[in-house]
């Protein structure tokens, strides 16, 4: 059989051709994939994927690097493999989906479950201001919310992945307050992942993406 018939754009078969969630396990210096949840080329430098070129689509502002679809009735999603050296400050962001209850949404780093230090000032609908948070807690307490019938996360992560304090910031809206949330995870410990989980019940549906700031 002729190897046109085996590879290429009529086969099952197509080289280099994957999602940001399948990427080549054991990838080879210098070896390129394309990317069709990104639209992206990438190439792989001996210890992480980067663009193909300097001349990049988007000189600035945000790269996608991942999209991840909330399961059904789950306690908890882990987003792996976002965080490297391409990017030192990341926006993830939540939409659409529902929880089984109106709930807070919490973020971890890792497996760390210690050293997470977070506030929150925000402004109860048709009420006074007030301010809550928690030092060396076990988790970001408000990383987001949802009303029920909707998800919603809009953070920014500072150097996850780089060897120093990683820093948070939110824009947490829910049925009954809006406010913005803060605060930093004490170690120097490097990260590529993170998870999500309500403050109790579960999560059904919904997509998470994942940004990169362009250096």
């Amino acid at each position: 059989m002729p190897l046109s018939s085996v590879v290429g754009a009529q086969s099952i078969v197509k080289p280099g051709v994957c999602t940001s969630s399948t990427r080549p396990a054991s990838p080879y210096d210098g070896q390129v994939i394309y990317e069709t949840d990104t639209d992206k080329t990438l190439v792989y430098n001996g210890s992480a994927w980067v663009y193909l070129s300097t001349s990049r689509a988007n000189p600035s502002g945000l790269d996608l690097i991942k999209t991840q679809t909330i399961g059904s009735a789950v306690s908890s999603v882990t987003v792996s493999d976002v965080f490297s050296s391409t990017y030192d400050n990341y926006k993830i962001m939540v939409t659409a989906g529902s929880s089984s209850a109106s709930v807070d949404m919490w973020m971890t780093l890792g497996s760390t479950s210690t050293g997470y230090y977070y506030g929150l000032n925000y402004n109860i609908f048709n009420s006074t201001a007030s301010a809550t948070g928690a030092s060396n807690a076990a988790k970001w307490a408000y990383a987001g919310s949802s009303t029920g019938t909707s998800i919603s996360i809009n953070a920014d992560l500072l150097s996850p992945f780089l060897n120093e304090y990683t820093f948070f910031s939110s824009i947490v809206t829910s049925d009954g307050y809006v406010g913005t949330g803060g605060g930093l995870l004490g170690n120097t410990t490097s990260y590529t992942a993170f998870t999500i989980t309500p403050s109790s019940g579960t999560l059904t549906g919904g997509t998470i993406a994942v940004y990169g700031y362009a250096k």
